[in-house]
């Protein structure tokens, strides 16, 4: 089934212009790794849904298994601080396996806990305790209910998860409040994933969350928004074809709110083109991912094809 975290975005801040995670229980900053994304994910989830922070456990030891500590991703505690829900997080490209589930069941066999969930933040996969048996569930359990469903995402929520700067001038702002819901709770066949990229063509850390959007045979667009270390805001967007990424467009849409010249470039193998984006796209009358896929996809198509 879906996971809880479908629609939650972990926490990030940036340090000596390194952009790391936000963990909200522990107040401190950790490295951007995949399992660690997918356990701040589940652990929002929890909390939105009613569940203490102050009962929720990481990385807290099980036991040893030879020469190897056991650690558990979280253990959620009842008021009276009884283990109720241990939780197994693997990254999200992973798949849960049957080696997951024994994992996770010798895990419990310290904790003992009543529900075990096994999770890439992509798919759950929950499981009650009967009689010292696992049995797998339809659903989630009344524990978490209220966990699902899309959260309310303000500007500040926005800037929190790395989606926006915050130096955005207040129209670019406004624009930001009605692009980003439609952009990052998506429904239909896109998708959304994170991207890695070991360098990137501008200063700009690439690494984050992109919207997958198929735009032809053998062609996706992956768009995305992001801060900058200093508060600055950038539209990124990928052409990938036939599984190859050939070029890309970053937008400096703080220059380009305040109506400057030079606010976009595409970087592709033929080099570094800069121009006004203006000139090609109605970016402020734009509010829905699909219409400014359209968009960029026929300025690819005029620029680098």
């Amino acid at each position: 089934m879906s996971s809880i975290a479908k629609y939650i975005y972990p926490q990030v801040v940036w340090q000596e212009r390194q952009k790391k995670l936000w963990n909200p229980i522990h107040k401190k900053a950790l490295k951007n790794l995949p399992e660690e994304r997918v356990r701040l994910r589940i652990m929002e989830a929890l909390i939105r849904a009613g569940w203490s922070k102050h009962r929720i456990s990481t990385e807290e030891s099980v036991g040893q298994l030879g020469d190897q500590s056991m650690r558990s991703d979280l253990i959620c505690y009842t008021q009276q601080f009884e283990p109720k829900l241990l939780i197994e997080c693997k990254a999200e490209h992973i798949r849960i396996s049957a080696k997951t589930a024994e994992q996770v069941a010798r895990y419990n066999q310290k904790v003992g806990a009543d529900f075990l969930l096994m999770t890439n933040g992509v798919s759950d996969y929950w499981y009650a305790i009967d009689k010292a048996e696992a049995k797998q569930l339809d659903g989630e359990p009344d524990l978490i209910e209220g966990a699902t469903g899309q959260p309310e995402y303000h500007f500040d929520d926005w800037k929190q998860r790395g989606f926006a700067g915050e130096k955005a001038s207040p129209n670019l702002r406004l624009w930001l409040e009605q692009l980003l819901p439609d952009l990052w709770f998506p429904g239909g066949s896109s998708s959304v994933q994170f991207l890695s990229f070991n360098d990137g063509p501008s200063d700009i850390d690439l690494n984050h969350y992109y919207r997958i959007i198929e735009v032809g045979d053998d062609r996706r667009l992956a768009i995305s928004t992001i801060n900058t270390a200093f508060g600055g805001n950038r539209m990124i967007v990928i052409l990938n074809r036939e599984n190859e990424n050939k070029a890309v467009l970053e937008v400096n849409l703080d220059v380009f709110f305040a109506d400057k010249k030079g606010n976009a470039s595409v970087y592709s193998r033929e080099g570094i083109r800069a121009f006004d984006l203006s000139d090609y796209i109605d970016l402020k009358a734009i509010n829905e991912t699909k219409i400014l896929a359209d968009k960029v996809e026929t300025l690819f198509k005029n620029h680098v094809d």
